[in-house]
């Protein structure tokens, strides 16, 4: 395994999906690829933007929160799961890793299914992690 991508929304319940990569990541001796994919309208900065950190602070500690482990961050604009599939095929990666709940309660009925439609678009195997003790 050379490649381990998470993507992220920079949530609490998103952060545990990157902790499970990043340990997946080292023992495995792989590269850790932490993309979060900016959309049209953010759901942070529609609903409540205390919920989530900063995207650009909270990929630019990325390097740091993981030493030993080899780090690179991205961070894109569009459709979300598009966009996660999209870097792991750019960045080779050999697994996808997403927390099964992005988005949930009253804004479920805003955005759809990240971790769905990555599973449904994703050219490599996804690691879906059961992130409930967060939210």
């Amino acid at each position: 395994m050379g490649t381990v991508l998470v993507g992220t929304d920079t949530s609490s319940a998103a952060d545990l999906a990157v902790e499970t990569a990043a340990d997946l990541a080292r023992a495995r001796g792989a590269d850790l690829v932490v993309v979060y994919v900016r959309p049209a309208t953010a759901a942070r900065d529609v609903f409540d933007a205390d919920k989530a950190a900063d995207p650009a602070e909270y990929l630019a500690g990325m390097p740091r929160r993981f030493p030993g482990v080899k780090v690179r961050i991205r961070q894109e604009h569009g459709d979300p799961a598009e966009g996660i599939c999209r870097v792991a095929g750019d960045e080779r990666a050999d697994v996808i890793v997403v927390g099964n709940r992005g988005v949930h309660g009253r804004l479920l009925s805003y955005l759809r299914s990240v971790p769905n439609e990555v599973l449904r678009r994703a050219q490599s195997s996804v690691l879906v992690v059961d992130t409930r003790s967060r939210q």
